[in-house]
């Protein structure tokens, strides 16, 4: 079965973002895409598992599905990506080694933001955290689920 237009071209475009940024670092020895999955072999051993979800319903369930240590969840930078992110923010802050990457390919700006929320929520104070996070948000053109259904169809 193959993958809806949105997911295969998100899932796509990770791992040409991947593979450019490791020109730099060179620490990947091998990337695999199966269907929405793309997982990052590094040299040291390290293996990161991705889900290219573009338009997950529950962040909660997708970032527990992945059983791995290290993971990450690839979606588009919609606003309903991004309030469903902030609804579940507790449970996705109580994940060590959990990268989120919030994409709009089509962006004139920014391309995509990332987030740690595990980090993050070390780092930031709680009163500001919905205004921190919008302010890495608005830093990359959202992009709605019906304009990435077409751009990428």
């Amino acid at each position: 079965m193959s993958l809806p237009a949105p997911a295969k071209y998100l899932a796509d475009w990770f791992v040409r973002y991947t593979k450019n940024r490791d020109l730099t670092f060179r620490k990947i020895s091998s990337i695999k895409e199966e269907g929405n999955k793309v997982i990052v072999e590094q040299k040291d051993g390290k293996k990161i598992h991705y889900l290219a979800e573009p338009f997950p319903e529950d962040f909660g369930k997708l970032a527990d599905s992945i059983k791995e240590d290290h993971k990450g969840i690839v979606v588009y930078n919609t606003l309903d990506n991004f309030e469903s992110m902030i609804k579940v923010w507790k449970k996705l802050a109580g994940i060590p080694n959990l990268t989120i990457y919030f994409v709009n390919p089509f962006s004139k700006l920014e391309k995509k933001w990332i987030v740690r929320p595990y980090i993050h929520a070390k780092i930031s104070d709680a009163e500001s955290l919905e205004q921190g996070l919008n302010s890495m948000y608005i830093m990359v053109e959202p992009i709605s689920k019906e304009d990435a259904e077409k751009l990428t169809s």
